[in-house]
């Protein structure tokens, strides 16, 4: 950690005029093990974050930056795009070294660029840039940097002001179009998420699915766009005598809010990286991606691709706790924050000092009620839509059915039918989780529950400690003070109570989950879809469906309210409000509009 603090800061080359003279920002992270760079020289601005790693990964484009410091062209030192760089210590870690060279093999040995830095006193920093062929060494430039003070320069690179400053343009509908192109680019090129999420155990492994729903976000934002930049009439409804025979034109400009953060939760990380992220780009900001630490080799692979393909629009910053802190310091326009309701409350607290404007998208125990009048095949479909979403992703995901309410005329049938639908997956029963914690905590409110399982976990179906899976299982009509009903299950577990009303089942959503995300409710009876829909505080209710077409539907919004959330960020013409400011315009026309503060005409 000392190390890493020491290796965090800002230095200015020596000249001159140092007032023109290259800047260099450099923060050293160990957890994940990261260096960022930040560049400004010769008018170009760069921001940069590779592993420290002496294995050689793929280099973004703007690595070539660091080639403008030894005042060549990187054609003259044998060095050509693609590239490739690494990052790593030297010389007992006195040294931070980067090296750079050609992608592709050439005729003869790669030249390698080589950029030696070292702290010297003062806390100042030496910088010796060689170019390495084979066995011959050419010493190219060396240079000492004087370290800034943090009142002048700030700690390290801070890319909320470096997009503010030197993002690329998104103005223009020109401008997001290009920027919505370069994410579909991105998406393209996107099979090391599927890698890397099996790698972490995110469920489902295969991203491409979610890849092609965030396409559609895409489309859907470009039809709208030419509508949306253009202002947006609005009536005058001053009563005549404030408009005092006075014209004026009123209009609401959707104006960008500047740059946005948008933390993403473990159990959709890349879904929920780029899809907020779209949305935040199509109504012209800047964003920066918080991806979660507890799936590393995902969050790599996030911040390789938008280094890739998305530089000057968004950036990805690795970490915990101390990085989201940091970032909201920063003073973003906008944070938008996916995940748990206990964290969201010490997000929210940070933002609310620097009164960044805050979308949370949280969960809740969503309820499903099956109501009575159901036939064997609605009860059939009810049950394997049920089943069917809690196996999608482990039960891991916020729109998972937390718990169902079936009226007691059609109980057991319904149980029976759970039963054997769970039965008909197989081996799919038996999932992993992503991790200890996790299974833990399923694994406690399984035991605590103390109820009839069905089917009965046994044989291969049941808790696995050491793989951390659990089998898909119903408990059966557990007491209201089981854990299992007083805290989201996040798991593919589900209580199954019996109810005689629709009114029953509207009292004990109320009193157990309060205000969930989505509520379920299955009916052929108007009377009781209206009661359900009346009588359920809650973000968004299905009668009848589940939540692919609950949230599908780009036209519509998404999002919860009191502890399920607030605002609705995910995407639609709603997330595009929510990440812009609606800036009133009021023009009065042949006169002028006065108020009656300076005396009516």
């Amino acid at each position: 950690m000392g190390q890493s603090h020491s290796w965090t800061g800002c230095w200015r080359q020596e000249a001159e005029n140092e007032d023109a003279a290259p800047q260099c920002k450099i923060r050293v992270s160990s957890d994940p093990e990261r260096v960022t760079f930040e560049l400004h020289a010769n008018k170009m601005h760069c921001l940069l974050c590779g592993d420290l790693s002496e294995e050689w990964q793929p280099a973004p484009p703007q690595a070539s930056t660091f080639e403008a410091l030894t005042g060549k062209d990187g054609k003259g030192l044998g060095l050509e795009a693609p590239l490739m760089w690494r990052h790593y210590w030297a010389d007992g870690s006195k040294i931070l070294r980067t090296e750079l060279r050609t992608e592709a093999p050439g005729n003869g040995e790669r030249a390698i660029l080589r950029i030696d830095r070292q702290l010297v006193s003062g806390g100042n920093l030496s910088t010796k840039t060689q170019l390495v062929q084979g066995d011959a060494l050419m010493e190219l430039a060396e240079l000492t940097w004087r370290r800034l003070p943090v009142e002048e320069a700030g700690e390290g690179p801070a890319p909320v002001a470096f997009l503010r400053g030197h993002g690329l343009p998104l103005a223009s509908t020109e401008d997001r179009m290009k920027a919505l192109d370069k994410v579909e680019e991105l998406l393209a090129d996107s099979d090391m998420i599927s890698k890397a999420q099996e790698m972490d155990r995110v469920v489902p492994q295969n991203w491409t699915g979610s890849g092609q729903m965030i396409r559609g976000g895409i489309a859907f934002y470009k039809g709208l766009l030419p509508e949306w930049t253009k202002p947006e009439p609005v009536p005058d409804l001053n009563p005549p005598i404030v408009q005092a025979g006075v014209e004026a034109r009123y209009e609401i400009h959707n104006e960008p809010k500047g740059v946005c953060i948008n933390i993403a939760p473990w159990n959709a990380p890349a879904t929920l990286s780029f899809g907020p992220t779209v949305s935040m780009l199509a109504a012209g900001n800047h964003v920066v991606i918080k991806p979660p630490d507890m799936v590393p080799n995902v969050s790599a692979a996030i911040r390789r691709l938008c280094q890739k393909y998305l530089h000057g629009y968004v950036w990805v910053e690795e970490g915990g706790k101390e990085v989201v802190e940091r970032l909201i310091d920063e003073g973003a326009d906008h944070l938008e924050f996916t995940g748990g309701g206990e964290i969201a409350k010490v997000v929210a607290a940070r933002c609310a000092q620097t009164l960044t404007p805050l979308t949370l998208e949280l969960g809740g125990k969503s309820p499903a009620f099956v109501d009575d009048g159901l036939d064997l095949d609605a009860l059939r479909s009810v049950a394997k839509e049920i089943m069917e979403t809690k196996v999608f992703k482990t039960g891991q995901f916020c729109c998972a059915h937390d718990y169902a309410l079936v009226h007691k005329s059609v109980f057991n049938e319904f149980c029976s039918i759970f039963e054997e639908v769970v039965k008909d997956l197989g081996s799919r029963r038996q999932v992993r989780l992503i991790g200890r914690k996790q299974y833990e905590s399923v694994k406690f409110l399984l035991k605590d529950a103390d109820v009839q399982c069905i089917p009965t976990m046994d044989g291969e179906f049941q808790l696995n400690d050491e793989d951390m899976s659990v089998p898909m299982t119903g408990l059966l009509s557990p007491s209201f003070d089981r854990a299992v009903l007083k805290r989201e299950i996040f798991g593919p577990i589900i209580p199954i109570l019996a109810v005689s009303s629709v009114d029953e089942a509207i009292g004990i959503i109320n009193r157990v989950g309060p205000k969930p995300l989505i509520a379920y409710c299955y009916t052929k009876g108007e009377a009781a879809e209206k009661s359900f829909v009346s009588g359920v505080p809650a973000g968004n209710i299905a009668v009848n469906g589940g939540p692919q077409r609950m949230i599908g539907n780009y036209a519509v919004s998404f999002g919860g309210t009191g502890p399920s959330g607030t605002g609705a960020g995910f995407w639609g013409k709603d997330a595009l409000r929510e990440f812009s400011n609606r800036k009133c315009v009021m023009s009065a026309k042949d006169g002028f509009a006065r108020s009656f503060f300076s005396g009516l005409p």
